[in-house]
This record gives C-alpha cells, structure tokens and sequence, in this order.
C-alpha cells in the first residue's frame, strides 16, 4: 500500500492539480474491472479538496453511482474531485486493496491533485470511512475530514483497523437520521466506542443529529436522491465541514 500511494502521489497537503483536460461535474468511467471499478468527477475550477465516496451496501446499483449522482456532482461543483469506488461485488470482508487500486487509477486520470483529503462514507461505507481513513494516516497520508452519513454496523468476519494510527489532522463527523429505522445510531455509538477506546481526542468529533421537517423525514434511504430536504439538511452541513478543513 505504501508503494501504491506513493506512485500516486496521495498526500492530505494543500496545492493544486496538474489534471489533463476533463469536462468538471461529468461523469467519467467506469474504470478497471470488478471490485477496482472505479467512477471519477472533476472539480468546477481548480480543484480544492480530493472527496472518496464509499457507497453503502445495496447490490449492484448502490455499488455504481446511480443512486447518488447528484450529491457526487455537487461536490464536484463545490470544488472537490470526486472518486468513487466499487470496492466489492456483493460483500467484502478486506475492501481497502481495492479500495486502493480504484483510488490510485481516478488519481492519474486527475493529475495527481494536491490536495486536503476527505472520505465520505454512506450506511456501510459510512462505518468503513473511519477504516479507510485509519489505513491512509498509518502509511503517513491522513485525511482531514471523515464524514459517516448514517454509518452502519461492522458485518461478522469484517477487517477493522487500529484506530490509533491519527495524529492532528483528522476530524470526524458521524450524521444520524432520526427517522433510521435501519441502523438507528448504532453504528455511530460503535465507532465512538471504538474511537474512546483509541484515544482519539472528543474535540475533534461531532456528532450531528439529522432531524426531520415537515417535507423531510431523516430516514436512512433520505441521503438518496436529491430532495430538497436532503441538500439542506445532508448536503450543506457536509459543505461546511469540507469547506472547514480546506
């Protein structure tokens, strides 16, 4: 993984992108094969910020963009190049080779951007975000930004990393629906648990809750699509914290 990163030139440092010519907010891909499939968007502008989008665990669709399009593209207008992997076909108990792979080949097509890193992750990308982000910082390339979007439950079997690996850069942010009838917080009280257990400094984690509208209902499926509800409610919130740790 070290070797791979570093050919690469994955970095939570701030500067610009030496990117070939892409259309920014288009869709680009798939690239790679299987589980290293990747999907890729440039930035609107210079890019200032590098997001890793983890999907939640839906099958087929939820592995490809489809479901979450919108949210990808405005990002990408927010000035951040968007990576998104497939990471498995059905279930992986170890995603983060691929996870890897598919980040390493979206890099190059983007030139290399030097940017502040963020890992996004939604259900059960949401609980494998604060894994992802423990691997990059222990082979020296910490984001800046985990935000879990209703993260779930680690599955039986499932690889977790040490989460002691974080030195002063990384906030965490966990977003819970207080209509999720699915995961209903248990997996944010999991990785705080996990998180207490590792030392990792109160101050620098926040717990928001995601409270339901008149037209809004925080359900764990509100994070799909693109609602009203859900770019005021998810989708600004997560803009500001990105915006934060620029």
């Amino acid at each position: 993984m070290v070797l791979l990163l570093a050919a690469v030139g994955v970095t939570a440092g701030c500067g610009g992108s030496s990117a070939p010519q892409l259309t920014p907010l288009q869709q680009q891909g798939p690239l790679g094969k299987g589980a290293r499939e990747v999907w890729f968007y440039a930035a609107k502008g210079k890019p200032r910020s590098l997001v890793i989008f983890l999907h939640g665990y839906g099958g087929p669709v939820e592995e490809t963009p489809a479901n979450h399009v919108a949210w990808l593209k405005h990002l990408a207008a927010e000035g951040s190049d968007v990576v998104y992997p497939r990471y498995e076909v059905d279930v992986s108990t170890n995603p983060y080779p691929d996870i890897d792979a598919a980040l390493a080949r979206a890099r190059r097509r983007l030139g290399n951007p030097n940017v502040p890193i963020v890992v996004i992750g939604y259900s059960r990308g949401g609980r494998l975000a604060i894994d992802y982000a423990a691997s990059l910082a222990a082979h020296g390339h910490e984001p800046r930004l985990a935000l879990l979007v209703f993260p779930a439950v680690h599955a039986p079997g499932e690889r977790l990393i040490s989460l002691r690996s974080f030195d002063s850069k990384l906030r965490v942010a966990m977003m819970v629906g207080d209509k999720d009838k699915v995961v209903d917080g248990v997996g944010a009280r999991v990785v705080l648990a996990r998180l207490e257990l590792a030392d990792f400094p109160a101050s620098r984690i926040k717990l928001m809750m995601i409270r339901s509208t008149r037209t809004f209902k925080a359900t764990h499926v509100s994070v799909l699509g693109a609602s009203p509800g859900a770019k005021s409610e998810i989708w600004k919130p997560a803009d500001r914290l990105i915006d934060s740790v620029r």
